[in-house]
């Protein structure tokens, strides 16, 4: 695990990506593993030509291969080049779909070349909506929406942040949670109607997450599917119905992120040496006044909408992919405040991208249950 989020594991609630989506949508791969054996790439074209932006075919004879692709070069000077440069003539993005982005993973023969380096889709139809514009599939650096971190913004929003912790239950409660279940409830539009989706998820800290889910089938909604997410210290694997499923680290690094996006996974990161929440002044969500405070942490950066009278985290706004795979602004909007053991959650998030609603980011909790006994075989392989 990567430092940040050896810190923040244990904080987790969150409601991770469906599973089931990931196992079942068709046209979509999702990368594998370093052990799989390397595979020819780019219809056998030299990346090195491919890059200047011609087409020339590769010698079967003059080969090299990195991670899990093998290049094939029209001369010993290209293939040269490519290894003084790997960076700049290989398959971008670590092989995933250059519209969707890891974990999706992309077809080697599918490619395009954008601003001198080399991307590939998973689909058509990525290809062709990332060459319509291109811009929109990367998160460009908006330095004009940073904070400025003087001492008093940092002092009120470290005051802000306290008294949210308080607002959620207490320090002692937030930072000390054992374990979470939280049963849940997210629709999922498909051809002109939403199917509703059951969210089990189950998190033993400081490490073990479990999500259940049960759906109708894709191609005969009649027929309900159920699949499981298990993500240890050492391994993330799918229990689906054709069997167990290693995921690959693409799909760890997702999740992390979608879970260090979390309310609580914020609140608990308070302590973080590189956490700094900068107050930002007063904002509207719907018709109340909320106090904002801008995060910066380990790279990513959110604004919470802090209630100035409860206290609650209100909303949560920050960047990430959509449901087109183009980046955009999420807003995450929580209501429906209950009390479970002590501790105060919402029971209702409501989402949208780019100002639309976005259904599969929104749920309705059912329950929650804190420090309960949990199975541990719930973590282990079948």
């Amino acid at each position: 695990m990567n430092s940040h989020f050896e810190g923040q594991w244990k904080t987790v609630p969150a409601i991770i990506f469906s599973v089931i989506v990931v196992l079942s949508v068709t046209g979509l791969n999702f990368a594998q593993s370093s052990s799989q054996d390397a595979v020819p790439v780019l219809e056998g074209l030299d990346p090195v030509m491919l890059v200047q932006g011609k087409e020339v075919q590769g010698n079967l004879k003059i080969t090299l291969t990195r991670g899990n692709f093998q290049y094939m070069f029209a001369s010993e000077e290209n293939k040269t080049a490519f290894e003084k440069d790997p960076a700049r003539y290989e398959i971008q993005l670590n092989g995933a779909c250059a519209r969707m982005g890891p974990p999706v993973r992309g077809n080697p023969d599918l490619y395009t070349v954008y601003q001198g380096h080399i991307y590939i889709f998973g689909t058509e139809e990525c290809k062709m909506r990332f060459e319509a514009a291109p811009a929109n599939y990367f998160e460009a650096e908006n330095e004009a929406g940073r904070v400025a971190l003087t001492s008093e913004a940092l002092k009120k929003g470290q005051a802000l942040i306290e008294k949210a912790v308080t607002a959620m239950g207490s320090a002692k409660l937030v930072d000390g949670l054992v374990n979470y279940q939280e049963k849940s409830t997210t629709l999922q539009t498909r051809h002109q109607s939403d199917v509703e989706i059951k969210n089990n998820l189950t998190i033993l800290f400081p490490d073990r997450v479990r999500l259940d889910q049960v759906m109708p089938d894709f191609a005969n909604p009649s027929v309900m599917r159920q699949a499981a997410l298990v993500i240890t210290a050492s391994e993330v694997f799918a229990i689906a119905p054709n069997g167990i499923r290693p995921m690959p680290n693409a799909f760890r690094i997702d999740q992390e992120r979608e879970i260090n996006w979390r309310p609580l996974a914020i609140l608990r990161a308070r302590k973080n040496v590189n956490f700094n929440p900068a107050a930002m002044g007063s904002a509207k969500v719907g018709e109340t006044t909320v106090e904002q405070v801008a995060v910066e942490v380990d790279g990513l950066r959110y604004t919470l909408g802090i209630d100035p009278t409860t206290s609650r985290i209100l909303s949560l706004s920050y960047r990430r992919r959509g449901p087109r795979g183009d980046f955009g602004q999420v807003i995450k909007l929580f209501s429906d405040f209950r009390t479970v053991d002590g501790a105060t959650f919402p029971f209702r998030i409501t989402a949208t991208f780019n100002g639309q609603p976005w259904k599969e980011q929104s749920a309705t909790v059912e329950s929650i249950n804190i420090n309960s006994k949990i199975d541990p075989a719930l973590f282990q392989k079948p």
